[in-house]
């Protein structure tokens, strides 16, 4: 283990941060405003993921090769990845065959795996109901990943610093030499967010990254994010940001999160709106899970409700498919369906996980 990584115990501010990432990809994909404000939240979930596995990896020691019993605690890391992300996601599977989605009954193979993300990028667009889950295939594929490589990859954040340029530089040469859209959803075209999340949590207690524990800096490199996506908006280079954004973001993302890692904690009374953010960011998996699912739900109903036959029907269908109702109708129903996922299954589910020790 790194000299410079502490012991992983729960930090309260990353649920809030969980929290802010996954309203602004729910807000994202329901409203589909031109800025990409969903790209913010899973980018920031992909750093996050960098640093709680690479931070697992090294104090539990479970990668390829370690001392000991090396092979039992590589099990228990991949048990309990299973454990804790398949029986929700084959839940949201289930309602999305029952609703029924298209895109599942077609090729449901692809999604049991799962590795949707390699079927998007096979097909070239996302389905409907389902086009999220290609961030759920590419975390189920990193976390097969990442033991084997952290066992080659020295703990330094040079070589770190490499693996995240391996990221940019496979988006590039691939998206030049094989196919030039959906690189990024393949598991080498994020390699950059994770290790940005792995270069944190070797770093987090430098006296240097301490001192970028400030809001200001959040702030300033989550709007050079922005000003970034404007220019190459506003003069026709969308194939460029395509290929550098996920880069351009692993700053702003890793900075959020070394953030709320150095913020005191603070008692319950004196902060409601951020235990309101950490109860959201404790649900955050299911919010994902069905956020695409409600809106296809929705607009069946609203359709059945409301038919074209005249002007009422279709001023009525419009206002109850605008955005902004959306929003008002489908949040609190995501919600509560997260409340449910979270108290009957995930938080069960996370129980039982803890007793698989890694020795």
């Amino acid at each position: 283990m790194p000299p410079t990584a502490r012991p992983l115990a729960y930090r309260p501010g990353l649920d809030a941060v969980r929290a802010v990432a996954i309203l602004l990809v729910v807000v994202g994909h329901w409203t589909l405003p031109s800025f990409p404000m969903s790209l913010m939240g899973s980018m920031t979930f992909f750093v996050l993921s960098g640093y709680f596995i690479s931070g697992i990896v090294w104090k539990q020691e479970v990668y390829v090769g370690a001392p000991g019993r090396w092979g039992r605690r590589l099990g228990v890391f991949y048990l309990r990845r299973l454990v804790r992300t398949l029986p929700p996601y084959y839940l949201s599977l289930a309602l999305g065959f029952a609703l029924p989605l298209v895109t599942l009954h077609q090729y449901p193979g692809w999604f049991l795996v799962p590795v949707s993300n390699l079927l998007f990028y096979r097909l070239q667009h996302w389905g409907e109901g389902v086009g999220h889950y290609w961030t759920m295939a590419v975390d189920e594929q990193f976390y097969l990943l990442w033991p084997v490589l952290l066992a080659v990859v020295p703990r330094r954040v040079r070589w770190l610093t490499l693996v995240a340029a391996a990221g940019l530089i496979f988006r590039i040469a691939w998206s030049t030499w094989v196919r030039p859209n959906l690189a990024f959803a393949l598991l080498p075209g994020c390699l950059d967010l994770f290790a940005a999340g792995a270069i944190l949590r070797h770093a987090e207690q430098l006296p240097m990254v301490r001192r970028l524990a400030r809001f200001q800096w959040v702030a300033l490199a989550w709007l050079a994010w922005a000003a970034l996506w404007a220019a190459l908006y506003l003069t026709g280079s969308h194939y460029i940001w395509q290929l550098i954004y996920a880069s351009a973001g692993c700053l702003p993302a890793a900075l959020t999160l070394n953030w709320a890692l150095h913020q005191a904690t603070r008692p319950a009374a004196e902060n409601r709106l951020l235990t309101a953010l950490r109860w959201v960011g404790q649900r955050s998996y299911g919010c994902y899970l069905y956020h695409l699912l409600l809106p296809v739900f929705y607009q069946r109903a609203v359709f059945r409700l409301f038919p074209l036959a005249g002007e009422h029907g279709a001023s009525s269908r419009a206002f109850w498919l605008s955005p902004t109702m959306l929003v008002v109708v489908l949040l609190p129903l995501l919600l509560l369906m997260a409340a449910g996922s979270w108290r009957w299954l995930e938080a069960p589910l996370n129980r039982w996980k803890e007793r698989l020790a890694y020795s």
